[in-house]
C-alpha cells in the first residue's frame, strides 16, 4: 500500500500540483523506503566496539578506604611524579597514567612479591588502623 500511494505522489509532485501534507507525506515514504533498502543491504559487522562489549570479567569489589588511606595514595602518586616524572614519561606515556587505581592494581601485583610474615603484619597493620580513629 505505501508504494501505491508513494507511486500516487511522485506522479503529482512532476504534475506540480502537490499540497504541503502531500510533500511532509511524500518524504517520509521515501525516507521509510530509504531506510527499509539500508536495512536489506546492512549486514556489516562493527569492527570498533570498544566500551560497547565488556572483554574481560570483572568482579567488582567495593572497598571503602580511610581518610589516611586516601592520603597515603596521594601522597605516594604525587611523590611517584615529583621523583620520577622522566621515567613515567618514557614508560607509560604521560604523567596522567599515574592515578589512584592504576596505583592499587600494582599494589595487587606486587602483593606477589611480599613474604607471608610481611603480608601478615600489614593485614593487622590495617585491622588496627580501621579500629582506631587516625590522630
Amino acid at each position: 500500500m505505501d508504494n501505491k500511494k508513494l507511486d500516487e505522489l511522485l506522479a503529482k509532485q512532476k504534475s506540480g500540483r502537490l499540497k504541503p501534507a502531500e510533500k511532509a507525506q511524500l518524504k517520509n515514504l521515501q525516507r521509510k523506503q530509504k531506510s527499509e533498502e539500508n536495512g536489506a543491504n546492512e549486514h556489516s559487522v562493527k569492527t570498533n566496539v570498544f566500551g560497547q562489549i565488556a572483554t574481560t570479567k570483572i568482579h567488582p569489589k567495593p572497598i571503602r578506604f580511610l581518610e589516611h588511606e586516601l592520603t597515603g595514595l596521594a601522597t605516594r602518586r604525587d611523590s611517584l611524579k615529583t621523583n620520577q616524572p622522566e621515567m613515567i614519561i618514557e614508560e607509560l606515556g604521560s604523567l596522567r597514567e599515574i592515578n589512584d587505581t592504576k596505583l592499587i592494581r600494582a599494589a595487587v601485583l606486587l602483593l606477589a612479591d611480599v613474604s607471608d610474615d610481611e603480608l601478615i603484619k600489614a593485614i593487622k597493620q590495617v585491622q588496627l588502623n580501621m579500629i582506631r580513629k587516625p590522630q
